[in-house]
């Protein structure tokens, strides 16, 4: 099981949060978005770099361009959306 939330989605990675899952919810995403800049970053856990080349993978998919911070925190994402005008 996962659930999403205001920064992202949240659940057991292997279990409910799998790669698949994520790129499904990069393509829903970026279909959302069509195709503007989305800004993609990540925590420390383990499974993020996993996690970030899937919603890569969707977003590429949707035809969104990508603006990655890496290793960041949600404010700093957040500010990244509205200074750059992205989804």
């Amino acid at each position: 099981m996962f659930r999403i939330g205001t920064s992202w989605v949240r659940g057991i990675v292997g279990e409910g949060l799998t790669s698949e899952i994520a790129v499904r919810f990069g393509c829903a995403f970026g279909s959302w978005a069509d195709g503007d800049t989305v800004v993609l970053g990540m925590d420390s856990r383990n499974s993020s770099p996993m996690l970030k080349s899937a919603v890569i993978s969707g977003l590429m998919y949707a035809g969104c361009r990508i603006m990655e911070l890496d290793l960041c925190s949600t404010p700093l994402v957040s500010f990244a959306v509205r200074e750059l005008g992205a989804s």
